[in-house]
């Protein structure tokens, strides 16, 4: 299949340029019973495309496709190209992105997907690839799809691969990244299973940092219901939040006493305040006033990163070879040495300051606990679910990462009845596993168990 871009479908977003190569994201919608129906969103940089005279003008030949694999075997895949023209390329700049969309109907099941764009010019290739699960949705409660980000949304007279409901046009930003030209983010979710003996639900959108703290917020809205599924497209203006990593949320509930249900989406701002936010956000630390106990205790939480070499030679390193360590630590893990900000270092620097607000204790500092290890390492779950205690269970608390791995949980279980949440069970790799975690929510006391 070839496509020629119409204007209206080449649109061209200009966003600072974080990633390498080309952005790929995702969002799963629920289908049937057996299958969820998954879009796939591309950005891709005009500038990796050679563009060749033709009558009178340039134009490129782009090829892509996409795949879901499983256990290294392709299920399913989809191809297509399409032609870019441009009168002068020396106007091209490396923030323009052409998006792209391909929506495909999928077991649920985890896979990979694995995109791949040539250009037929210059017969360069370049390849993304990201884990994805495609979950099972329930039928019988109230469940909201993944949220689809955008920074533009139009109204449109003529369908095409971009139109959803109410005939508009939303572009996706593959990328998720917002800078000082787009002072819009735009969301788009699907809610299922709505009750049908109510008249009307209510949704509340929120954008908060990574550590969960509210940015924006809006009031409880209530909407009338037009059946037992809805949609939600709503625009938040972005204009005055600084450089940074930030969650979209959208919680929706039937009534005031309902608990809510909630799906994230996270995003990054990248403006040109970054400097200046990086240096309040990440305090210099003088490593050479440090002693060689400060240095070990600076080190510690980074042993949760850190490779094994990296930590044998810090165990065997003296004061100087320690210090070196930690000072080149985040600048080998740089995901774009390109850019000003060191997203893995401010990242980590933002989670850390969260865990020991949230998790510390007097016993115990925050990035010790299970929740704040956990916390620190992937950061903010895509879904809690909290159970209080009650006549037959120990409180407890299942946290859900659906990006990571194709979907893993983590399990902690308020063991001794005091506030302390002790990690019990996960599907993710390395992590502590016990199939029979359910054991340990059962109350002291109970003649069932032997445990305690």
């Amino acid at each position: 299949m070839k496509v020629k871009i119409s204007l209206l479908l080449l649109i061209i977003i200009s966003i600072p340029s974080i990633a390498a190569d080309f952005d790929l994201d995702y969002a799963v919608f629920r289908g049937d019973e057996a299958n969820d129906v998954v879009e796939v969103y591309l950005m891709i940089p005009r500038i990796l495309f050679d563009f060749v005279e033709s009558d009178g003008a340039y134009r490129s030949s782009a090829f892509v496709r996409v795949a879901f694999a499983y256990d290294d075997t392709v299920r399913q895949m989809k191809e297509w190209s399409f032609t870019d023209r441009v009168e002068d390329p020396n106007q091209i700049t490396d923030i323009q992105k052409i998006p792209e969309i391909v929506t495909m109907t999928i077991p649920k099941s985890k896979y990979q997907i694995i995109a791949i764009v040539m250009d037929l010019n210059s017969k360069k290739t370049y390849r993304k690839e990201t884990n994805i699960i495609v979950r099972d949705f329930t039928f019988d409660k109230l469940a909201l799809s993944d949220i689809q980000l955008s920074s533009q949304i139009s109204q449109t007279e003529t369908q095409n691969k971009f139109s959803k409901y109410f005939n508009y046009d939303i572009i996706p930003n593959a990328s998720n990244v917002y800078g000082d030209q787009n002072p819009m983010i735009y969301a788009f979710c699907e809610v299922y299973n709505l009750k049908t003996d109510l008249q009307s639900y209510q949704v509340q959108y929120t954008i908060t940092d990574i550590n969960a703290k509210i940015i924006q917020q809006n009031d409880w809205l209530k909407k009338k219901k037009p059946g037992t599924s809805a949609v939600e497209i709503k625009g938040m203006n972005i204009a005055e939040l600084n450089s940074g990593l930030y969650n979209f949320k959208i919680a929706v509930r039937e009534e005031n006493t309902d608990p809510e249900t909630v799906a994230y989406k996270r995003f990054y701002i990248a403006k040109n305040d970054q400097n200046k936010l990086m240096a309040e956000a990440m305090e210099e630390v003088n490593l050479s006033a440090l002693s060689e106990k400060e240095l070990i205790e600076l080190f510690n939480p980074l042993k949760y990163f850190a490779t094994d070499k990296e930590r044998k030679m810090f165990r065997k390193s003296n004061i100087d070879g320690k210090r070196n360590i930690i000072n080149n630590f985040w600048k080998t893990r740089d995901p774009d040495p390109t850019t000003p900000l060191n997203e893995a270092e401010f990242g980590y620097q933002q989670r850390m300051k969260y865990v020991a607000e949230q998790f510390s204790s007097p016993q115990r500092e925050g990035w010790k606990t299970d929740m704040g290890r956990v916390f620190l390492i992937y950061g903010q779950p895509s879904e809690i679910e909290r159970f209080p205690s009650s006549l037959g269970t120990k409180p407890y608390q299942i946290w859900y990462y659906y990006e990571f791995e194709g979907g893993v949980f983590f399990v902690f279980v308020d063991k001794s009845g005091f506030g302390m949440m002790e990690l019990v069970h996960s599907t993710a790799r390395n992590e502590l596993q016990d199939e029979a975690w359910r054991r340990w929510i059962q109350p002291i006391g109970n003649a069932d168990n032997d445990y305690y």
